[in-house]
């Protein structure tokens, strides 16, 4: 169990999963299980692949339309982390409970990612990444991140450059929002954007000494969480 100032992680909250993680950070909190591999029913069966079905839980009342949407985001999100080729005809089941926070709000779908995360390593699969999830503000606008914190670019670097670092992002606009909004979606300026997730200036040199993480990169921040997963797995190891 890690206790920090404002993050709180516990693993193995759920004897029946293969993986499970609680994650609070800022009063965002959730739980998340994953289940499997498990024999695919013929209508879930995919011959080159294993299927995945997350499901998520609300804090309060009915499910809506942003359970859904958050559902096939994260469906999506694990099937490229999940080496899925690895198990053809078989599932995965994934359940997210939201203890405290809003379902299509970015800090709690930040938490949810980083849940995921480390019960997937929890979990023993193969996985084709490893990532960690911050959020960041541009223009008002509060955007989760989930950075690959396993990419090679974010330890050695030749050149500042937009590398593939950004495993996902979020911006928290349901679809019926953006549809209230006479269609009309998030509008950030490309340049806000890219300064936001340009790599460091390095020639060489570890992250963790570049001028530009003195100001937390969303870089840096990903791999303090990192550290902070690490160290819970670690702490779980039994001589």
């Amino acid at each position: 169990m890690t206790n920090s100032t404002s993050l709180f992680i516990e693993t193995n909250t759920d004897c029946n999963a293969i993986g499970s993680a609680t994650w609070d950070f800022a009063g965002h909190h959730v739980v998340f299980s994953i289940y499997g591999p498990d024999e695919a029913k013929i209508n879930d069966e995919l011959t080159h692949r294993a299927y995945v079905d997350v499901t998520v839980t609300p804090r309060t009342g009915q499910r809506t339309s942003k359970e859904s949407e958050l559902e096939i985001y994260l469906n999506h999100l694990m099937e490229r982390l999940i080496d899925v080729k690895e198990f053809p005809r078989s599932k995965f089941t994934g359940r997210l409970f939201i203890v405290t926070g809003g379902t299509n709000h970015p800090r709690t779908v930040a938490a949810a990612i980083n849940a995921i995360s480390l019960a997937l390593l929890l979990s023993g699969l193969p996985l084709r990444a490893t990532i960690a999830s911050v959020c960041h503000t541009i223009q008002n606008a509060l955007i989760t991140f989930a950075v690959d914190v396993t990419h090679p670019k974010l330890y050695t670097k030749k050149h500042s450059s937009n590398e593939p670092s950004i495993f996902a992002i979020y911006t928290g606009q349901t679809y019926s929002e953006i549809d209230k909004i006479s269609g009309s979606s998030l509008h950030i300026p490309i340049q806000n954007f890219l300064d936001i997730i340009k790599l460091p200036k390095s020639h060489d040199e570890d992250i963790n000494t570049t001028e530009h993480t003195k100001n937390e990169s969303i870089y840096e921040q990903a791999l303090n969480l990192l550290d902070a997963m690490v160290s819970q797995i670690v702490s779980n190891v039994h001589i």
